[in-house]
């Protein structure tokens, strides 16, 4: 069984015909997460400076709605885990096939976005080729999250791919960290190690501020280990996993959870008052608080699960990776840039809804192009296996006689032979 973001709910499980589970929360929350993340970018593009009282609400609402992210990774740390910590407890497939899956799945409309976005880049923006082609480069090979000028392009939300590509290479790692000590353990050990390290960091820095370490400090909200916290829970909610909703609440919410969980909303109060001066990584640690105290009640509501089974939520996960690739570059080019909108809350209201179909269909597009790629990439590989088990069954044969007619008494006879 494969546990998916296509179907139906996990606390109302069913398997469709091509064998896979699906978990219809999931389908809520990932579309909940795209769209914090496109509305965040959105009004910090048109909204530079809030006026007035509810444009200052609404800016701390759409700040906090970068939060996305973090509930991304909570569900990719969830849906890696769940065949292997979940209920199944199935045997992991290996590194090679692990990672031959996965990247397979984010690479092709990566890639395909990468290269036109970077010609529109050069021919718009008038981008020099050298300095475009070391910036696809980078993304091409997802080191852009260790270069932080890449932050300062229409390519900034492309950190988070770089970021993903580490957490694929070392999850077999993490997985059998989370088996060999438990899952209690390994996230205790796992938050500890990642924030204390980082809270460790920035104390020496402000120590020395001129330290060639600075850079470190910078990158460490955009890379692991800083933000590997988000995945292991994830990875420690998939192994309280159930399909019965009583149990899943009574596995979820033990007492050592309970507790963590008061922690945090005690957190989250006391923290929120001195938010604006916090600072890394107190701010983020805030951040993942209150995103956990938030989602984790929301997979456990029925409403939730009953809205991801609507066929407009449905669409919208499918597509929520390739709008997460596409929205920000598009922006810019329909010339959606800062100081170039008037900074008004009609405008932003009119150009979330106008901008975010174009992001639904340019993904569309995008995830069809790919998958008939996918297809065809997979029908000649399956050519070339067939072509080279040919190959291989003379030279087997041959190898194990040292006689041309046992090698021809080999062969099937056909029909006028045997006459």
């Amino acid at each position: 069984m494969i546990y998916s973001l296509n179907g139906q709910s996990t606390i109302q499980q069913t398997s469709s015909t091509a064998g896979r589970t699906s978990i219809s929360q999931i389908h809520t929350l990932r579309v909940l997460a795209m769209l914090g993340v496109f509305l965040h970018h959105l009004w910090n593009t048109v909204i530079l400076t809030p006026v007035g009282s509810l444009q200052w609400g609404l800016d701390v609402i759409f700040d906090t709605a970068s939060d996305g992210v973090i509930l991304f990774n909570v569900l990719s740390g969830f849906l890696l885990a769940l065949p292997y910590l979940g209920p199944e407890r199935r045997t992991f497939i290996g590194y090679g096939n692990f990672l031959h899956r996965r990247f397979l799945r984010i690479i092709p409309p990566y890639y395909l976005a990468l290269l036109p976005f970077s010609l529109a880049n050069i021919l718009i923006f008038h981008v020099p080729l050298d300095s475009a082609l070391r910036t696809l480069l980078l993304h091409l090979g997802f080191l852009n999250s260790f270069d932080y000028s890449m932050m300062a392009s229409n390519f900034s939300h492309f950190w988070y791919l770089g970021m993903l590509a580490q957490f694929y290479l070392l999850f077999p790692f993490f997985l059998r960290f989370f088996e060999r000590v438990g899952s209690n353990k390994a996230i205790v050990w796992i938050v500890a190690m990642c924030w204390i390290g980082w809270a460790g960091l920035y104390a020496y820095l402000s120590l020395y501020p001129e330290s060639s370490l600075g850079m470190a400090g910078y990158l460490m909200h955009f890379n692991l280990p800083g933000r590997l916290p988000e995945f292991a829970a994830g990875m420690w909610l998939a192994s309280r996993w159930t399909s019965s909703a009583p149990a899943l609440r009574t596995a979820i919410f033990d007492r050592p959870f309970t507790l963590v969980f008061l922690a945090m909303l005690a957190g989250i109060v006391l923290g929120t008052p001195f938010l604006g001066r916090l600072g890394m990584p107190w701010t983020h640690m805030y951040h993942v608080s209150l995103c956990m105290v938030l989602v984790v009640p929301l997979i456990l509501w029925t409403p939730v699960a009953a809205l991801g089974k609507m066929g407009v939520i449905q669409k919208l996960s499918l597509h929520s990776y390739a709008i997460y690739i596409v929205h920000e570059p598009l922006f810019s080019y329909v010339g959606i840039l800062p100081n170039k909108v008037p900074h008004k809350l009609s405008i932003f209201l009119v150009l979330a809804l106008l901008l975010l179909a174009l992001s639904y269909l340019a993904a569309t597009v995008l995830d069809r192009v790919s998958g008939e790629m996918l297809k065809k990439f997979a029908d000649w590989k399956k050519h070339v296996q067939a072509g080279l088990h040919i190959l291989k069954i003379p030279l087997k044969i041959s190898r194990g006689s040292s006689a041309p007619e046992k090698v021809l008494a080999a062969k099937p006879a056909c029909d006028r032979c045997k006459k």
